[in-house]
């Protein structure tokens, strides 16, 4: 399917490949810009998603030295 250009016609699928080619050349140019500078070199870390399925208990107490009965 042929995206809608600038001035809201549909592109041809000629021009719809080239514009995409053309974006991913820039992608590209940017990523190794980027590598270059840096970013990719493990300053940044990747985004854990949590397994919703698994299930997560409560943490354990940390004062157990101290009695909740006594305490108050």
């Amino acid at each position: 399917m042929a995206a809608p250009n600038k001035n809201g016609k549909k592109l041809t699928a000629r021009q719809a490949k080239a514009q995409k080619d053309l974006l991913a050349i820039e992608r590209a140019a940017k990523r190794a810009e980027q590598k270059q500078q840096g970013v990719f070199d493990g300053r940044f870390r990747v985004k854990v998603v949590k397994d919703k399925k698994k299930y997560s208990r409560k943490g354990k107490r940390k004062n157990e030295d101290i009695d909740p009965a006594s305490a108050g």
